[in-house]
């Protein structure tokens, strides 16, 4: 028996986060899908649990199952399938009576001819709903969307390509969807126009193979939406089936580019632009599970030349599978488990998206291509700095990594091993840095004061600032004492080779536009050897409270 909370008052109070003003007069749902890498990745079980918690933070909620290879999400809810199989009645038993002649024989009377003491017809079916059907939580109902078979009497299954109409109807504020997987057109389109997207994948070959394909089909079907009905539309197709159906974007780009001139090149360069695919990583058991999202963003990147953003990830737990048999959400049954937090802090991120605050992309502002951006380090990386990135990059892309499986065949993953070995030497003798990076880093041409640039104004030098032990440095500080030597920011970058960009992120406190962590340590470092400051003490207390910033930003 699987038991439910039909009928039960819920009042959760989980998450205590009131709803935006206005979020109830906004002009028709979100659409939030939510799709995976193969059936059993965990996309239900997502999907169940992100409209729990939008609920209980007073979002009005329609959960949706658009799966067409088998609608289960209403199990994680503990109710009915709307379509399921009908009420069972027993055959009623088979009495015999006394014939009425002189033979004695008897005569079996037939089940048509015995009255129906409950006074119901099997053959009158109630028809079930055809809309969203209200859960026991406050705020939340499920919409079965009948792709999977068709609805209780009708001969045809809802066709999906249709289905975004009907839910931007919907009266909600988010409408979370449980897509299912594979690469259909009509899954792919329902993705590419919902306003949130989620993907899930498992730390399992087949699962990261499954997500590299769902990439590359989701881009090439971005494309052809792209392009203009008639001439245009069949030469992507051609492109497209010349490099494979659903070939890497970088693969593609590279073919186009051969003719700068080619009327798609715009197009196909914009769709890889604006491409992004927003991962969860499901049932994670090592730390090595942990680290395969940004894993899979990293090699991504080098491979397909497309953006992942690492939501999070979701810890494997024998909750998830005890609360799945009792037919109660995750976040109603145990909100206090590791699960339970993993999906909190994913649907916390989701939200960030929504209001447009997107995490800053952590890479080092270098030229495509380079030894730098192989390795993923800035120009002013110190030599402890190119070590860890070349070790980090050479597990990464080594011939047994899970985040390359599916993306890389021996040759190319050979080939760029063998890269990373060049930019490793290259960038460790000083003798063949220096003149590698003069011939592909642009020369940055002096700045004009007219022009707006931040730099000392003429006349008398502002006077020192107070400095003792416990100082906090700060971003003004460094101006302040930068400005008290009479040192010009462009001297300082010519000297440190630290970007323009970088120099006033730091002066100005603009976290948002600083590298990683490890990036900014360096940058802060050698500014503060420049200004003749305790590089240890300054970089320690601004990297704390860049630290603190990263922290609050992921929370």
């Amino acid at each position: 028996m699987v038991a439910n909370f039909v009928g039960e008052e819920v009042d959760l109070e989980l998450f205590r986060e009131p709803a935006e003003d206005g979020a109830a007069n906004a002009p028709g749902p979100k659409l939030l899908a939510v799709a995976g890498a193969k059936g059993g990745v965990g996309k239900s079980l997502l999907t169940a649990n992100l409209g729990v918690y939008l609920a209980t933070i007073g979002r009005r909620v329609v959960v949706v199952d658009a799966d067409h290879g088998g609608a289960t999400l209403h199990a994680f809810f503990g109710v009915a399938h709307p379509s399921g199989i009908p009420t069972y009645h027993p055959p009623a038993p088979t009495f015999i009576r006394a014939a009425d002649d002189d033979d004695g024989f008897f005569d079996l009377v037939d089940d048509e001819d015995v009255d129906d003491e409950a006074g119901t017809d099997p053959e009158i079916e109630v028809e079930p709903p055809t809309g969203p059907v209200q859960l026991p939580l406050p705020n939340l109902r499920l919409l079965h969307a009948g792709i999977d078979e068709p609805p209780r009497g009708s001969r045809r299954r809802e066709r999906r390509g249709r289905l975004a109409e009907r839910l931007r109807a919907l009266d909600a504020d988010f409408v979370v969807i449980d897509l299912g997987a594979g690469t259909p057109r009509s899954l792919l389109d329902l993705w590419l126009d919902a306003d949130l997207k989620v993907f899930v994948t498992l730390p399992e070959p087949t699962a990261i193979e499954g997500t590299y394909r769902f990439m590359r089909a989701a881009y090439a079907r971005s494309l052809k939406r792209r392009a203009e009905p008639g001439d245009e539309r069949r030469r992507v197709v051609q492109e497209l089936r010349a490099l494979g159906n659903s070939p890497p974007p970088l693969d593609l780009l590279g073919a186009l580019g051969e003719n700068e001139d080619d009327p798609l090149l715009p197009k196909a360069t914009e769709a890889a632009a604006e491409f992004e695919l927003p991962l969860v990583v499901n049932q994670t058991r090592l730390r090595a599970d942990l680290e395969l999202g940004d894993w899979i963003a990293t090699a991504t990147r080098r491979r397909l030349g497309v953006r992942v953003d690492y939501l999070g990830y979701i810890d494997a737990d024998d909750t998830v599978w005890n609360t799945l048999r009792t037919g109660r959400p995750l976040l109603v049954e145990s909100p206090g488990t590791k699960a339970s937090r993993n999906i909190e802090k994913i649907a916390r991120r989701l939200l960030a998206l929504d209001a447009g605050k997107r995490r800053a992309a952590s890479l080092p502002q270098v030229p495509l291509n380079s030894h730098h951006d192989l390795l993923e380090v800035d120009r002013g990386a110190t030599d402890e700095e190119i070590r860890r990135a070349y070790k980090r990059a050479r597990e990464l892309f080594s011939p047994g990594s899970l985040a390359c499986y599916g993306l890389f065949d021996s040759d190319g993953l050979g080939r760029l091993r063998a890269r990373l070995e060049e930019a490793h030497d290259v960038l460790l003798d000083p003798a063949r840095r220096r003149p590698y990076e003069l011939s592909v880093f642009p020369i940055v041409a002096d700045v004009d004061p007219d022009e707006g640039e931040d730099l000392t104004d003429e006349g008398p030098m502002p006077p020192a600032p107070v400095i003792t032990p416990e100082t906090d440095f700060t971003g003004g500080l460094l101006r302040a004492v930068r400005e008290s030597q009479g040192i010009r920011i462009k001297d300082v970058s010519a000297h440190t080779k630290i970007g323009m960009t970088f120099l006033q992120a730091i002066e100005q406190d603009d976290f948002g536009t600083l590298p990683a962590q490890v990036y900014v340590r360096g940058f802060v470092t050698e500014l503060a050897k420049y200004l003749k400051l305790d590089p240890e003490h300054v970089s320690r207390t601004y990297v704390r409270r860049f630290r603190r910033w990263v922290e609050e930003q992921g929370a």
